[in-house]
């Protein structure tokens, strides 16, 4: 154990720093990064002697599993917990402050949930041959390019060195003013509702195309072309259909794919098995656990239910029918949906997983949960948030615990000995997130001028997450709205996505519904920039499997993204820094970002390419 200690203290301490500082950017931005390669190579950087030597792929291990733990946490209090505010100003009443004491209660009773049942599901997930695990896949190329010896070693400086470069140098490049981040292809404009098509120069999804299986990434992009045409259509609605069909209706489609996905993952997750074509040779040693482990995760399960509950009863004063029923939807919400969220970190990566599609369906079934007890107005919305937050988080651990178990599972290192790292800095992030939150919403307001909006969901703190779910409260839990027709049709594609999988299986294709949902569900952009990542992939090598150095061209590509938030993220945090400010550096006319926004792609297109052709091998 003791020579476990560095690694895990290494991984606590940057786990807590990327959870601190990535909070304020995820609140503008919408979405974080998945950073367990930016961690190793941290690591590798700072401990390279330790690295190469006989324990390197241990250290690696451990510090990842503790070091990307707090972003479970960050990406999950972002979303959910500005929705309060959010609805306080939509609503014309006085914003309440950020309670960031209950947020850290939920958010540690969340993570002992996610952590301990994903813990106790291990070898049930870990040997499961249909979920790729693309961005384990890129944490155990980076771990084998760092313990291995110089001979061994893949060409990292046309790799994993142009990959960080040019996935550092696009966001610089966007906040510049010298690139636009969504090249438009086209735009329409109709009654009062926009439709847009764009390309997407993000790093972060051409990362995660390269790292991810062709048909995973055309499902994806299939449900992508999917919800543009939805969106098209909708532009044309008028009168009476627009009460029926609103201009979120694609999202509900996709909310409703996505449940039937959800259940059908879960029924094949727990009873059927793939077809024997899909199976590999599995090392199950270093799934096995314990008795002993095995009681600390059930503990942890048990801890975590207790601290959610008697949160609620202390919130009440009681025992109430409302607390009740409002616990009982968390807790069983949280068991289904741990299950998705490690299913979906290892069907398409932590950066790209819809997480908030958990939120989405989470925050339906507590608002009809509700209002069938009578409790409709926005005074119950402050007890329904917080035990949001606490369900996400359990979610969102249970991402990041099973891709970093997954990358224990396939570097050789026995999964349990990642279950204390996993916790320790789970609980970094439980501090340091709500205490971010609270700090940048009283600092918004504290330096806005008098008149103008500020705090969360503000022009300054966006988060449009949060306003999104805000907006789904109020249609559904204070003026009882539910577009009915978008959800049926949802619920018609995702058996037909079910089918196809069905189908595919007996004929040993692997068509997942859910990443076909997934598509559906998320804005479109990110399934189109997933198919470019993916296609030059397969355009430099066919049927062949992803070698190292296509994998590290990728990683590096979601590291290098990762990177420059985490420095953007400290400057704002440390000296106030205004990132609007970087545009009066640069600045440029709209056609000559447009170019530099598609020879990027290009660029990033070429890196994926030279670095997956089998002349490289």
């Amino acid at each position: 154990m003791k020579r476990d200690l560095t690694p895990i203290l290494f991984g606590v301490l940057i786990s807590t720093v990327l959870a601190g500082t990535l909070t304020i950017a995820g609140l503008k931005a919408g979405i974080t990064p998945g950073v367990s390669p930016l961690v190793i190579l941290c690591a590798w950087g700072l401990f390279a002697k330790v690295a190469t030597s006989g324990t390197g792929s241990r250290f690696l291990n451990l510090a990842q599993a503790a070091g990307s733990a707090g972003m479970a946490v960050t990406s999950r209090v972002i979303f959910p917990a500005p929705l309060v505010q959010v609805l306080s100003r939509q609503q014309g009443l006085e914003m309440p402050p950020v309670d960031f004491v209950t947020l850290m209660i939920v958010s540690f009773g969340g993570a002992l949930i996610g952590w301990g049942f994903v813990g106790l599901a291990t070898k049930k997930f870990l040997t499961d041959p249909s979920l790729p695990a693309p961005e384990a896949r890129a944490c155990e190329a980076m771990i084998d390019a760092a313990v291995a010896g110089k001979a061994e070693r893949p060409r990292l400086a046309t790799s994993l060195g142009l990959g960080l470069f040019w996935g550092a140098l696009a966001p610089l490049l966007i906040n510049l003013g010298v690139a636009h981040h969504h090249v438009v292809l086209s735009r329409v404009e109709r009654e009062g509702r926009n439709f847009t098509f764009d390309l997407p120069f993000d790093p972060i999804y051409l990362g995660i195309g390269g790292l991810l299986t062709v048909s995973t990434a055309l499902l994806v992009a299939g449900g992508s072309f999917l919800r543009l045409f939805g969106d098209y259509m909708l532009t044309g609605v008028t009168g009476n259909a627009a009460l029926d069909w609103p201009d979120t209706s694609m999202r509900w489609v996709g909310g409703g794919a996505m449940t039937v996905a959800v259940v059908w993952s879960l029924f094949r997750f727990f009873g059927v098995r793939t077809k024997k074509a899909f199976e590999a040779p599995i090392d199950e040693s270093v799934l096995e656990i314990d008795n002993g482990a095995r009681r600390f995760l059930q503990a942890g399960v048990v801890a975590g239910v207790l601290v959610l509950v008697a949160w609620v009863i202390t919130k009440e004063g009681g025992v109430t029918l409302f607390g009740l029923t409002m616990s009982a939807g968390v807790l069983i919400m949280s068991t289904i949906m741990v299950t998705l969220g490690a299913i979906l970190s290892l069907q398409i990566g932590s950066s790209a997983s819809p997480v908030s599609g958990t939120v989405f369906v989470t925050t339906l079934v507590l608002c009809l949960l509700a209002i069938l007890v009578g409790h409709k107005s926005i005074d119950d919305v402050l007890l329904m948030t917080p035990l949001l937050v606490g369900a996400c988080v359990a979610v969102c651990t249970a991402n990041d615990s099973s891709q970093d178990y997954k990358t224990m599972q396939f570097c050789g290192v026995r999964v349990q000995d990642g279950f204390l790292a996993q916790l320790l800095g789970l609980v970094g992030g439980c501090i340091v997130v709500p205490l971010v939150l609270y700090i940048a919403h009283e600092s918004s307001l504290a330096q806005a001028a008098a008149g103008t909006v500020a705090g969360l969901g503000s022009p300054d703190l966006a988060a449009p997450q949060g306003t999104m779910f805000a907006t789904l409260v109020k249609g559904l839990l204070l003026e009882s709205k539910v577009p009915i027709a978008p959800i049926v049709v949802g619920l018609a594609v995702g058996f037909m996505a079910v089918a196809m999988e069905i189908i595919g299986d007996k004929k040993g294709v692997q068509l997942p519904s859910m990443a076909l949902a997934v598509g559906i569900y998320l804005p479109p952009y990110l399934g189109v920039g997933i198919l470019i990542g993916s296609l030059f992939r397969f355009f430099a090598q066919g049927r062949s499997a992803t070698r190292n150095e296509g994998i590290l061209a990728a990683a590096g590509l979601i590291t290098g993204a990762a990177a420059f938030e985490l420095v953007l993220g400290l400057l704002i945090v440390l000296l106030a820094f205004d990132p609007k400010s970087l545009s009066a550096w640069g600045g440029a006319s709209s056609d000559i970002q447009t170019v530099v926004a598609v020879v990027g792609i290009l660029l990033i297109g070429v890196l994926l390419f030279v670095n997956n052709r089998p002349s490289r091998r």
